[in-house]
């Protein structure tokens, strides 16, 4: 099988106006497939022929000629020993091979097996359990799409070929396919460090997030769900922990976590709530508002060392359905609502400035202002004991 191979030498200034001299890349077109590979030659653009894709010879006395138009000739020497190759070659195979990487035969499966081994190891240290679940998850996406694979021979085709099966196939919405894309990046990362791939072979391919429409609840919407008389336990429990979170901001896992001991008394004589974001290590600061506070007191004095009675995230997501319908609230409440609503009806909507809230969202810490403007608002209603 003859392989199709165009080889070009072009310039590239890697900082523009700082130096005269551009490092000579060379562009490689194998079968469709495009990339490049960096010389690691320098040479003044005024010296350089594009006609030829050399340095200029005048005479033959130049020095520069003679060191580097060899060079660039044996490169391409060895580029065109790939043309009659028995086997259909890609372009980063011959980068590979150029840059005296091409015997490594690591397959994606055990690149992106030897990642998951890894990140178990330091799970519940730099990384949660759910973060592990996660690459599993998109292991088995990948398992399901392609038989394991060369790292050598990936190329644009493999990963617009994933993401088509992703959608088309299984369904996925574009940020859940995208998850999953994020996740093979990062597998691919590793293998660079690891010296098993030259480059990025999806270096060209584009699948970013989309930030989705975060829902939040409006004042009247709390105060229903606040004042219903809800008679089952389970439904209860779960609505005094997502009300929890609308006067507190916490992450479904932070809430979870909360102990006695992350209950301090700030400067201004009241309760704080006192901890690390799970997610990000960043510090948490944050004032206990009066409606959360009725809901740490009704269950701090159980047993548990943990101060708030949470079910599993599934759970908790699950029941938050029927409480809307009981409620009559058409909205899909989820656990992020209760965050979202916090940094909308609670703070904005209250008169506290944006700047503010995106200190805190950044930060993670709320100063003690909240308790100027907010409070007029919790204590509208009887605050005694939820419903």
């Amino acid at each position: 099988m003859r392989n199709k191979i165009i080889t070009h030498f072009h310039l590239k200034r890697s900082n523009p106006g700082t130096t005269k001299e551009a490092v000579i890349y060379l562009r490689l077109t194998v079968n469709g497939e495009r990339a490049e590979i960096s010389t690691d030659r320098k040479i003044d653009p005024a010296k350089w022929n594009l006609a030829t894709e050399r340095v200029n010879n005048k005479n033959g006395r130049s020095e520069a000629a003679k060191l580097i138009n060899p060079y660039l000739n044996n490169l391409i020497s060895k580029v065109e020993n790939y043309l009659f190759n028995d086997d259909r070659v890609t372009a980063h195979q011959i980068i590979c091979g150029l840059k005296g990487v091409s015997s490594s035969t690591k397959t994606l499966f055990e690149a992106y097996e030897c990642h998951i081994a890894s990140i178990e190891k330091q799970a519940g240290v730099i990384y949660t359990a759910s973060t592990v679940k996660k690459y599993k998850y998109s292991f088995n996406s990948l398992k399901r799409y392609t038989k394991d694979i060369k790292l050598t021979d990936l190329g644009y085709s493999f990963v617009s070929g994933y993401h088509y099966y992703m959608r088309v196939t299984e369904g996925l919405l574009h940020n859940a396919a995208a998850k999953n894309i994020k996740n093979l990046y990062k597998v691919i990362n590793v293998a660079i460090r690891n010296r098993w791939l030259p480059d990025n072979p999806f270096k060209d391919f584009s699948c970013t997030f989309i930030n989705p429409t975060r829902h939040y609840l409006t004042e009247n919407e709390i105060d229903k769900l606040v004042n219903k008389n809800l008679t089952i336990d389970r439904l209860i429990k779960v609505r005094d922990m997502f009300v929890f979170q609308i006067y507190t901001s916490l992450s479904f896992i932070d809430m979870f976590d909360l102990t006695p001991d992350n209950i301090e008394i700030g400067v201004n004589g009241k309760e704080w709530l006192v901890s690390s974001r799970k997610k990000t290590g960043n510090r948490l600061s944050i004032p206990l508002l009066p409606r959360a506070k009725v809901i740490l007191d009704k269950y701090r004095s159980s047993s548990d060392k943990r101060l708030l009675p949470v079910c599993s995230n599934q759970r908790f997501n699950g029941y938050l359905k029927e409480i809307a319908d009981i409620c009559g609230i058409k909205k899909n409440l989820t656990s992020h609502i209760g965050r979202h609503t916090f940094a909308t009806t609670v703070t904005l909507s209250k008169g506290i400035p944006i700047e503010t809230v995106s200190v805190w969202k950044n930060r993670s810490t709320l100063p003690s202002l909240l308790f100027l403007i907010i409070p007029s608002y919790c204590i509208r209603s009887p605050l005694s004991t939820l419903k």
